[in-house]
């Protein structure tokens, strides 16, 4: 008679252990869950500091990438202001028509030349010196963070000089624009108009356009579309491997994490 209770002891108590072990691993879990969280809430502030850190460092690229335009500019027209005087026409109303180097000056008509000859040559050296000083102009605007008069500076650049060597740098300082004002579908738009003005042989140089898929990229990352900014990171440095924005594109993809 006392076999029969000492089992049913025996067995209850072993039903009970179980019960009794549950909360312990219930607790476990919620630790664990807790630590889990709170490691996704620090990865999330670092992604958070890291895309503080990208921005900075493409604004000041970005304003590199202007200095030397300048200095570019600086070089071939051997002034940096805007409508800088010479000694000869100091004082006058007469704004100094900006002089390219001798190295890149039209030529002088051949003696005995005819009239229209002179008249062209004539004409293609005003357009010249008319291109460099528009777009001089529009650089400065935007420098000085004037970004709608900027805008519409190089616009009409654009409209007076559709195939001009500093065309395509044009569009894309409009782009930047539009970015800066915080209008990303306007500005992803004009970089996809460079880059097929580029592509199809539209524009006599384009020497932005590895700069424009750059910025295609980043905008579609902001976006979160994954996707589509791999997409124009793969171009980027196929066609490109060895560009500036090919080095930063590599440079935010390592920062990224991807």
């Amino acid at each position: 008679m006392r076999i029969i209770p000492l089992l049913l002891v025996g067995a209850l108590v072993a039903g009970c252990a179980p019960v009794s072990q549950k909360p312990e691993r219930v607790a476990e879990m919620e630790i664990k869950l807790t630590r889990l969280e709170q490691k996704q809430e620090d990865l999330e502030k670092d992604i958070e500091r890291t895309n503080d850190r990208i921005d900075k460092l493409t604004e000041l690229i970005s304003e590199l990438r202007l200095e030397v335009e300048r200095l570019k500019l600086k070089l071939l027209t051997g002034s940096e202001k805007v409508g800088e005087e010479t000694p000869s026409t100091k004082g006058s109303t007469t704004t100094a028509r900006i002089e390219k180097p001798s190295a890149e000056k039209i030529p002088p008509p051949a003696v005995g030349g005819t009239k229209e000859t002179q008249e062209v040559q004539k004409k293609e050296g005003s357009e010249v010196e008319d291109a460099e000083t528009a777009y001089k102009k529009a650089i400065e605007l935007y420098s000085v963070k004037k970004l709608y008069e900027a805008r519409d500076a190089f616009l009409n650049f654009i409209k007076k000089f559709p195939e001009n060597k500093y065309t395509d740098n044009a569009f894309f300082w409009i782009g930047k624009i539009y970015q800066e004002l915080g209008d990303s579908k306007r500005a992803e738009e004009i970089y996809k108009s460079l880059v097929e003005k580029c592509e199809k042989g539209r524009l006599p140089d384009c020497n932005k356009l590895p700069d424009a898929y750059f910025q295609l990229m980043r905008i579609n990352i902001d976006r979160g579309n994954v996707a589509e900014a791999n997409r124009y990171y793969s171009i980027l440095i196929e066609r490109f491997p060895t560009s500036d924005a090919a080095v930063r594109a590599r440079e935010q993809k390592v920062l990224l994490g991807e």
